[in-house]
């Protein structure tokens, strides 16, 4: 009974931790630090109770302790290393008890999930709530910005870093929109509803990030399931055709505010020339790239230190490049979690992230969570656009939720009593 007591107990600060998710990062490593202690205090207590992990969660789990003991290396060799950096890896090394902790607790697995759909459509309803009392106190639909205009209400509520940093908060949405659809969380018709509700506020957000990864995503996705069953080819084809469409739609109201955020993407065809010469987010990026590459075919491939990459690449601009092309950019980010990983950790890095990365997409194949697969797969294609593991945020999402959706399946949740 007394165990019974302290597993009911870890339910309770599991769902604020999960909620906490969509707070304050500072909030949400508080709540996440109270979770892992709840963990270890359960541990100790259950010390003679066997938890058999399947032989891939093993793999997994040494694999992010990996991760965070190459971090601490990389401080070890360079000083000059950030060492909050290091903190925010924590949760690589805390991964275990999360193993542990969502397998004992599997058949509330269906419970952290809905706390964090829950989470997402609550911020999402703020932040529409709070653009439209901006814009009556404004009196405006616009605002400008660096000398652009943007509808207020699209740009305002995604881009005001007090709430949630759009990047994060599209693919925090674009997760929440998989779980609906991969798990019964409610009845079919809230289900279209949310699903619709979800990815109307993907478009607006404007993530050029997160679309191209969906996009992209969802091609790799389909091929994959061709492969599987060839019925799925229609699919294959059928989606081809609707990209194609939606890029003619695109390149022909290329230059309206609703879809100028996409549209530049046209600009590496007639304006190559030139492109380096402007500072817009989609030209920075392509320098941060080649500046990216620059400080790769200057390394070794061995650990230089952790999260030194910033100044790697801002000392490569002022030494190679500054002659070259005008560069104004308030962070030097790397926009780039591969080429990060690459230049802070070398060969290490990028092959622990990387059979991370493989392990929880075969995974998902494997239990047919196929709507999940999908989502690993633009996840992965989006840390070739975005540093998204170089914040608490990212790492978070990451580590908890491979930890809990390993320990989920449809047979799992359609079968809550199973191994109880």
């Amino acid at each position: 009974m007394k165990n019974l007591n302290l597993k009911n107990c870890l339910v309770i600060p599991g769902c604020i931790t999960i909620f906490g998710l969509f707070l304050k990062e500072n909030i949400s490593a508080i709540l996440f630090i109270g979770f892992i202690f709840f963990s270890l205090v359960n541990l100790i207590e259950k010390k003679k109770k066997n938890i058999i992990l399947q032989r891939t969660s093993k793999i997994i789990i040494v694999l992010m302790v990996a991760y965070f003991l190459i971090g601490v290396t990389g401080v070890i060799i360079n000083p000059e290393s950030k060492k909050n950096y290091l903190t925010r890896l924590l949760p690589f090394l805390f991964s275990p008890f999360l193993f542990y902790i969502f397998q004992d607790l599997r058949n509330k697995n269906m419970l952290f999930i809905k706390c964090f759909v829950l989470g997402n459509i609550i911020l999402l309803v703020f932040l529409d709530i709070s653009a439209i009392i901006d814009m009556i106190t404004n009196q405006s639909l616009f605002i400008v910005k660096e000398g652009r205009e943007y509808y207020r209400f699209l740009y305002t509520r995604y881009t005001n870093p007090n709430y949630f940093n759009h990047i994060y908060l599209s693919l925090y949405t674009f997760f929440s929109a998989i779980l609906i659809y991969q798990f019964k969380l409610t009845t079919s018709r809230l289900k279209w509803i949310t699903l619709t509700y979800f990815f109307i506020h993907l478009f607006m957000i404007g993530s050029r990030a997160m679309i191209i990864s969906i996009l992209f995503g969802s091609l790799i996705y389909l091929f994959i399931l061709a492969i599987i069953k060839k019925k799925h080819l229609k699919y294959l084809f059928i989606y081809i055709f609707c990209i194609a469409s939606l890029f003619s739609i695109t390149y022909v109201f290329k230059d309206t505010l609703l879809f100028n955020r996409y549209s530049q993407v046209f600009e590496w065809y007639g304006k190559r020339d030139n492109i380096l010469e402007r500072n817009y987010s989609i030209n920075n990026r392509i320098k941060i790239y080649i500046l990216g590459a620059s400080v790769i075919n200057e390394g070794n491939g061995g650990i230089q230190g952790t999260g030194i990459a910033e100044e790697k690449i801002k000392n490569t601009y002022s030494k190679k490049f500054k002659n070259e092309f005008p560069f104004k950019t308030k962070t030097y980010n790397t926009h780039n979690q591969f080429i990060n990983n690459y230049i802070d950790w070398g060969y290490a890095g990028l092959i622990t992230l990387s059979l991370l990365l493989i392990l929880v997409i075969k995974q998902a194949i494997e239990k047919q969570n196929y709507a999940l697969a999908f989502f690993w797969i633009s996840f992965t294609l989006l840390l070739m656009m975005e540093c998204i593991l170089y914040r608490q945020r990212g790492i978070m999402l990451f580590v908890i939720f491979f930890a809990l959706l390993e320990n989920t399946s449809k047979s799992n949740i359609l079968n809550p009593n199973i191994n109880d």
